[in-house]
């Protein structure tokens, strides 16, 4: 896939990201729950990479833009991207 050439900054920031939140320790119930749900997020994001399948979207298989997963590297889905856009939960781009 063309994201494996052009991309592979976000394989190792998403690599990068899995090892820091294993290694986080709290005792705060919500900060556990929140980081479970992202290790979810990046674990599925890296299945897809090792697939072939990163940044399909998983509605209707077509290309996610990369400037979208260049800032979320775990959409699954435009209209996720499209939520978050209109809630104004973009983040900054990690480049």
């Amino acid at each position: 896939m063309y994201l494996k050439d052009e991309h592979q900054h976000l394989y190792h920031l998403l690599h990068d990201l899995k090892v820091e939140l294993n290694s986080y320790v709290t005792n705060d119930d919500l900060i556990k729950e929140l980081i479970n749900d992202e290790l979810k997020d990046i674990n599925t994001a890296l299945s897809k990479w090792n697939e072939g399948n990163y940044g399909k979207c998983e509605q209707n298989g077509e290309p996610i833009p990369k400037e979208w997963l260049e800032t979320i590297p775990t959409l699954k889905t435009s209209d996720e991207w499209n939520q978050l856009w209109s809630f104004g939960k973009i983040t900054i781009p990690f480049s």
